[in-house]
């Protein structure tokens, strides 16, 4: 006869806390040896090295509508729309580039291609497995889009380029507020950020503008496009590292604008429109195609001057008068200055710019025949390519390029965390 063996209630309750405790300690005995064995796991894995940037050492519109007028007198109100208290709300994103450690003698990378504009900005070859290597090619500038004709929730700001004063009051409150972004922050601003090592792009169509922005494309309608031709305004901001002790000045045009903020001062402003010459009981004032306003701009300005007759720039030279160059400033070789440079369409009809930089140290050459391009990457655009570029995308208004000196100077741009060159 078997016998039957039960255990009591008040037997049974510690024997089942002790088997809760036991499951307790294997679930976390299990959980202490996965933690371990990836710690060891994440010791014995190759940690990739930071990368180390270098200081480079190199070698030495159009014709613009008329300003409307009524009885006589320009309207700039009626382009503006009233203030509204409305909140407006948007989204960016931030472009982060990862650059891997260097293997061998240059720094690999997928890096996408961040603008269109390729050999104008000399941003179109950032896809190449090398576009910088140990000796330092150098970093592009990064630059903000913003569309002018919308809010930043994109309704209709009520700015048009039929009406051009009313762009260029809301130009010149940015830059007589210190090019402060706070101005800016009412419009539109894209999601993509673009980027540029030099600024070398002859006249074309103002359709280029959107196209070079990557918010536009020429194997497509316009009426598709994210944003329309005029109207816009780019900029870009950076800091760079001057490559010698001496005294400089940008020279340079901009259709419609092109200006220059160097070490928190504006030393060049030039093309079809001079903001900050804006006068709202005289907005005339502002046009810079008009030869007496010109000359009037440029003497209010200490130390600019018309460089007339520059090669390849025959519709600037007529329209204009010539490229501009800006006032001087100076500088220490090694030491950083903060730089931002505008460009922008006003009216929608042509596109175009060039920025060159120099070195009057020794003095000045007001007919040289050519200047060194501004760069902050050590490579050149190809003239050539850029006029195919511009005839692929159906954009090309003429066929002569701008001569520049190719041995110019690197102004070696700081790497950024925003821009995520770090």
């Amino acid at each position: 006869m078997s016998k039957q063996i039960s255990i009591s209630a008040t037997a049974d309750k510690p024997l089942r806390k002790a088997a809760k405790r036991n499951k307790l300690r294997l679930v976390l005995a299990c959980l202490l040896l996965g933690g371990g064995a990836l710690f060891c796991l994440d010791l014995l894995v190759d940690k990739p090295a930071p990368v180390a940037f270098e200081p480079i050492k190199s070698g030495a519109g159009s014709a613009p509508q008329s300003l409307p007028e009524e009885n006589g007198v320009i309207d700039e109100s009626s382009n503006i729309e009233p203030a509204t208290d409305e909140k407006e709300t948007t989204s960016t994103s931030d472009v982060v580039i990862i650059i891997p450690p260097a293997h061998g003698s240059e720094v690999e990378t997928d890096i996408p291609d961040m603008s269109s504009l390729g050999e104008a900005l000399g941003s179109g070859d950032l896809g190449d497995s090398s576009w910088r290597d140990t000796e330092g090619a150098g970093f592009p500038l990064e630059a903000t889009f913003y569309d002018l004709k919308l809010k930043r929730n994109g309704a209709p700001s009520g700015l048009k380029p039929a009406k051009p004063n009313g762009v260029i009051a809301a130009l010149a409150k940015f830059f007589q507020s210190d090019w402060n972004e706070a101005e800016l922050s009412k419009y539109y601003r894209s999601e993509v950020m673009t980027y540029a090592s030099h600024l070398y792009l002859p006249v074309a169509s103002a359709k280029y503008g959107p196209i070079a922005f990557e918010v536009g494309t020429h194997t497509k309608p316009e009426s598709v496009w994210e944003r329309k031709p005029s109207a816009w305004l780019a900029v870009y901001r950076g800091t760079v590292v001057a490559p010698k002790n001496g005294k400089f000045r940008f020279i340079g045009t901009g259709d419609d604008l092109l200006a220059v903020r160097f070490n928190h001062e504006t030393v060049l402003e030039a093309g079809y429109y001079a903001p900050t010459a804006y006068d709202k009981a005289n907005p005339a004032a502002c046009h810079l195609a008009e030869a007496h306003q010109r000359e009037a701009f440029l003497n209010a300005r200490k130390g600019y001057e018309l460089i007339r007759s520059v090669s390849g720039c025959s519709k600037w030279n007529r329209e204009l008068g010539g490229l501009v160059a800006g006032a001087e400033f100076s500088v220490k070789e090694g030491e950083s200055y903060p730089i931002e440079i505008a460009i922008a369409d006003i009216t929608g009809a042509s596109v175009g710019f060039v920025l060159f930089i120099e070195d009057v140290t020794e003095g000045k050459n007001s007919q040289a025949t050519q200047y060194d391009l501004f760069r902050t990457r050590d490579m050149n655009p190809n003239p050539a390519k850029v006029m195919d570029s511009l005839r692929e995308a159906g954009c090309a208004e003429q066929s002569e390029v701008i001569p520049f000196n190719e041995d110019s100077w690197v102004w070696d741009v700081e790497p950024t965390w925003s821009a995520g060159w770090e």
